[in-house]
């Protein structure tokens, strides 16, 4: 009898926080677009990726001299993907600002019976979504305009799907840490997430092997998990690691574009990308928690502070 009582109790709370994902997410997505009609909207939607992938080409064309090599394709793909970190990372930051400070709304939320961590989930979903919409709109317009080798048959659908859903949970973990700092920051906790984010092109092998990078640098850049689901994700896409010529003393050969990655197989790095899932989702958790907690204690829900 106890035990079918508290999975009662237990469904209730899943269909209580799924309700408040789903207010949250259609809440987020009205704000994200409501500042314009759908057709400018969605224009919008697709000129601003283009622009910025336009300006990595041209980047690339400046330094490499028009030659399309294996390093194109490293920097293109992880530059198209790395647009969901600062979408996932910064929406969860985003969201409280907004809610505490520009809408004045925060502490409704915090007095009415929704879920708070489902909320914050769901609002960052428009987001999400966006980048979501811009890296296919970037991975496509690559491979099509823009000489991104790209063959279709040989993406790792499998592969590409699991680090997919391994990555939102690194990702939303680490965006509900940032979110938890916004909490109780005085000003610009918004841009929390896009300062993060900015950082980690440098950090995370975005834009440059680890193995290029200084050696203190290279060392933190092999403890972020976004560097490893960043290397899961080109080889889902290229279906392998991307090797390219190297030259030598006796000519030129084949090597991956980034040795230290690529001494992991796909099933180590698969199981990095997994724990490093785990231990952003429980992790975030009770650090938001804690925040929280801290913020109630001393009135940092209901201040405004940046408007």
């Amino acid at each position: 009898m106890l035990n079918t009582m508290r999975r009662s109790e237990q469904a209730v709370i899943w269909r209580e926080n799924l309700r408040t994902f789903r207010v949250a997410a259609w809440l987020g997505w009205q704000i994200e677009g409501n500042w314009t009609d759908p057709l400018a909207f969605l224009i919008f939607t697709i000129l601003r990726p283009l622009a910025s992938a336009l300006i990595v080409v041209v980047m690339y064309q400046v330094i490499a001299g028009g030659e399309r090599t294996a390093f194109f394709s490293y920097l293109y793909i992880s530059n198209a993907f790395f647009v969901l970190v600062i979408q996932v990372m910064s929406g969860m930051a985003w969201a409280i600002m907004e809610d505490r400070e520009e809408y004045k709304m925060l502490k409704y939320i915090y007095t009415s019976p929704a879920r708070k961590f489902a909320y914050l989930l769901g609002r960052a979903v428009a987001k999400t979504a966006l980048g979501l919409l811009t890296t296919f709109i970037l991975l496509t317009t690559g491979a099509l305009f823009l000489g991104l080798s790209l063959p279709f048959d040989h993406i790792a659908w499998g592969w590409l799907a699991i680090y997919f859903v391994l990555g939102m949970i690194i990702l939303a973990g680490l965006g509900i840490v940032l979110g938890g700092i916004a909490l109780v920051v005085a000003r610009n906790g918004g841009a929390i997430g896009e300062v993060t984010a900015g950082m980690l092109l440098l950090f995370s092998s975005a834009y440059f092997p680890p193995d290029v990078l200084p050696p203190g640098i290279q060392q933190i850049s092999l403890a972020l998990p976004v560097t490893y689901w960043l290397e899961g994700m080109r080889r889902a896409v290229v279906g392998g690691i991307l090797s390219g010529p190297v030259p030598t003393a006796s000519g030129p050969i084949i090597q991956p574009i980034s040795p230290m990655l690529a001494q992991w197989n796909d099933g180590q790095l698969l199981a990095i990308v997994f724990v490093c899932a785990v231990l952003s989702a429980v992790l975030s958790l009770l650090f938001y928690r804690r925040v929280e907690h801290w913020a109630k204690e001393r009135g940092m829900i209901d201040r405004t502070t940046g408007f």
